[in-house]
């Protein structure tokens, strides 16, 4: 009995592990833990999205949408300059040089940060835009805003200042 015993127990552990292990495989997160440490590279894209227009083929008689998605250079040198400032990261010219993507993304009042993995960057935003996909793969999210009186100066000024309150509370280390 006792043999029978550990055989079952055995077997009940094998296929709990077996089961944990097809959760964590089959989760919607593709990104394993990561760490935000002192020094690691990070590569900046600021955009504004503005709303789907209307897009009508003449030839092929189909209408579809097209996401109009507008890279805000300015966005990105100011929320640029207070990374530099901070000297914890490092800030990338190229995406092969980056440890992670600092998305930033745009509206009339306020501002939203998610640090994402390179394919999520790839998948989610270059190839079909999904913020939906980036907000569920990234790392961690950061936002300033709305504000009563939004400047890009204002915005990125409290946008780093959130990423940078996450990051030290965590003890400079996040994962997913």
């Amino acid at each position: 009995m006792d043999r029978h015993l550990r055989s079952g127990l055995a077997l009940v552990l094998s296929l709990f592990c077996i089961g944990l292990a097809a959760t964590r495989a089959n989760g919607q997160s593709g990104s394993g833990p990561f760490a935000f440490r002192s020094g690691q590279a990070m590569y900046i894209v600021a955009f504004r999205r503005f709303p789907p227009q209307l897009v009508v083929d003449p030839l092929r008689g189909t209408v579809g949408t097209a996401d109009n998605i507008c890279l805000e250079l300015g966005a990105e040198r100011k929320v640029r300059d207070k990374i530099e400032e901070w000297r914890f990261f490092r800030v990338s010219e190229k995406l092969s040089d980056a440890d992670f993507v600092f998305l930033v993304s745009l509206d009339d009042s306020s501002m939203e940060g998610l640090a994402i993995p390179f394919d999520a960057y790839r998948r989610h935003f270059k190839e079909k835009f999904d913020l939906d996909a980036l907000r569920e793969a990234a790392y961690s999210r950061y936002l300033a805003g709305p504000l009563k009186f939004p400047t890009l100066g204002r915005l990125s000024d409290r946008l780093v200042k959130d990423f940078r309150v996450k990051v030290e509370r965590s003890g400079s280390t996040g994962t997913k």
